[in-house]
Parts: C-alpha cells; sequence; structure tokens
C-alpha cells in the first residue's frame, strides 16, 4: 500500500489526564481555557471521562503555551500532553509491551526474586530499561543466572501476576472495533502466552527459554532461543502487521515502558509511554504517570 502523507489530516490536541486519586476539576479547566484565551488560541474542549480525562482541539501548537500550562499545574498529580494527531484517529492496530505495562510486574524479576537471586537480577533489568545496558546482553546475563530454574514453578508464579488497571478494558474495546491486538514481549513463553491468552490479545511475540532436564523436573538451562527479540524486533514486528493487514505505521498505536521500546514507540503513529523511564518519555507522543491504560483508548475518543 502506498502511503500518501498529502491525504493524511492533523489535529492538534491537548489532553490533560489522571485516573488515580486526583480528581480534575472545572477550576483547573477554566485556569485551563484562560491560559489559551489570554494566548488568543481558537479551541474548543470536552469531557472524555468525569474528573478523569479532558481535551482539547487547538488551531494551533504553540509552545510557549505549552510551557504556560505545564508550569502552571507542575506540582499538581496530572498528565498533560500535547499531540498532533494524524487521521485517523481511532487506530488499526494496537501494540502493547507487557512488564510494567501490560503487567504491573517484570516477569523475570518475579523468577529471580523465587530464585533466590532477586536483588541481583533487578539491578540488571532496572539499567537495561534505563538504555544504560545493551537489551541482549542484559537478558543473556538473567538467564544464565537462573540456569536450573523449575519450569512448574514459572507456572506457579503466572498466577500471581497483577493485570494493569485499565489493560483488559483497553483490549476488549479495541477489539470491539475491529482493531488487532498484539503483544511484544522482550519476556518469555511461558509468561507472556498465558498473559495474552488471560486479556485477549490476538497474536503475542516473545522470547523462548531453552531448557533441560534435571532429577525429573525440566529447568532452565540458562540459555535462549535464538534469533531473540529485542528492540529491534518489536519495530520490525510492527511493520510486518502493518504491511500483511494493509496498514501504514501511522495505523498502529504503541505502549511500552523502557528503553527496548524507543524505536517501536518513535515510528509508530501515537506512540505512548506509560510510567515509562525517561529515555522513552523523551520519545514518546504521550506520557501517562497518573493515568491508566484506559487513557488509551480516551486519546482515540473511544468512550467507555
Amino acid at each position: 500500500m502506498k502511503f500518501n502523507i498529502l491525504k493524511i489530516m492533523m489535529t492538534n490536541y491537548l489532553f490533560i489526564s489522571n485516573s488515580s486519586y486526583f480528581k480534575i476539576n472545572n477550576d483547573l479547566i477554566k485556569q485551563i481555557n484562560l491560559i489559551l484565551n489570554n494566548q488568543n488560541i481558537e479551541f474548543s474542549n470536552k469531557e472524555i471521562k468525569k474528573n478523569d480525562f479532558y481535551e482539547w482541539v487547538l488551531k494551533e501548537l504553540d509552545n510557549n503555551v505549552k510551557k504556560k500550562i505545564e508550569d502552571v499545574f507542575k506540582n499538581v498529580p496530572i498528565d498533560i500532553n500535547f499531540l498532533n494527531i494524524s487521521s485517523p484517529r481511532k487506530k488499526k492496530i494496537l501494540i502493547c509491551d507487557m512488564d510494567s505495562t501490560i503487567i504491573e510486574e517484570e516477569s523475570l524479576d518475579e523468577i529471580a526474586e523465587e530464585a533466590g537471586i532477586g536483588n541481583e537480577i533487578k539491578n540488571i533489568t532496572k539499567r537495561a530499561m534505563r538504555g544504560e545496558l545493551d537489551f541482549k546482553d542484559a537478558l543473556l546475563q538473567r538467564i544464565n543466572l537462573l540456569n536450573g530454574f523449575p519450569l512448574e514453578n514459572i507456572f506457579k508464579l503466572n498466577h500471581k501476576i497483577r493485570i494493569t488497571d485499565g489493560a483488559r478494558e483497553l483490549v476488549e474495546k479495541m477489539r470491539a472495533n475491529s482493531c488487532k491486538t498484539v503483544l511484544i514481549s522482550g519476556g518469555f513463553s511461558p509468561s507472556v502466552s498465558y498473559i495474552a491468552k488471560k486479556i485477549g490479545f490476538d497474536y503475542y511475540h516473545c522470547n523462548n527459554f531453552l531448557y533441560k532436564k534435571k532429577d525429573d523436573k525440566i529447568v532452565l538451562n540458562g540459555c535462549v532461543q535464538n534469533p531473540i527479540l529485542d528492540k529491534n524486533a518489536k519495530l520490525d514486528i510492527a511493520k510486518s502487521f502493518s504491511k500483511k493487514l494493509n496498514f501504514t505505521l501511522n495505523d498502529i498505536i504503541s505502549v511500552g515502558d523502557g528503553a527496548n521500546d524507543v524505536d517501536l514507540i518513535k515510528q509508530t503513529g501515537i506512540g505512548v509511554s506509560y510510567k515509562g523511564k525517561q529515555i522513552l518519555n523523551n520519545a514518546a507522543d504521550v506520557v501517562f504517570n497518573h493515568t491508566n491504560l484506559k487513557g488509551i483508548l480516551y486519546l482515540q475518543d473511544y468512550q467507555i
């Protein structure tokens, strides 16, 4: 499919959101309207979700206005996102990271905790997610440390995984609107396949452990099946899906939290950093620190 950029309509938005303990009220809305009026910015605004999510359609994006609004509310626990969205606003493909995004945990860290080497592996994970370590090297280091861990224990840990607030609604709503949903994770199949099926993703892609037998039990052998799914693979998979479904990268909305999501987030139509590391925040179109995953629906003008 040839991508004709001239036919794409662009709309400027300001989104104010929160879905935790702080509730957005009329006083806050009035303050924002006053700033926009004082700067002679033409706008219209509406409530997407009472107390939680509001949008403004702006005639223009102005960096001075952006700074004024951010400065006024810098100590208020809300998310402020200025965004230029290319049509269609409702995207055709949803691509999600798993660890610390669709689920609250880092799945490998949970396995490490069970294995008694939690701190050692958590430190490697944190450095990799901040972009301080090469993803593949960090992954291989961690799996090597888990050599001999029983597969049956991973299955038991799966039942303790906590689903992130809004994840189920996000996937369910987008599937109901003929959107393809894809879970792409640098994590491993026993957990990724479990979560993908539990939440209802159409597809999933992940890494795979290699195993050996020890005392009549199947255990990890400390190695990973090649090829390893890394940050380059995430974007490659996104491109593959868009081509297969006759869409473009602009038709994709994606969400992640770490350095290995940067390329995917930068290249897709709307890229969301969900409680992400700074390296991803810098690349994302939208940063949610106080808004749950239902915010990804509200960005697209879905009502739930």
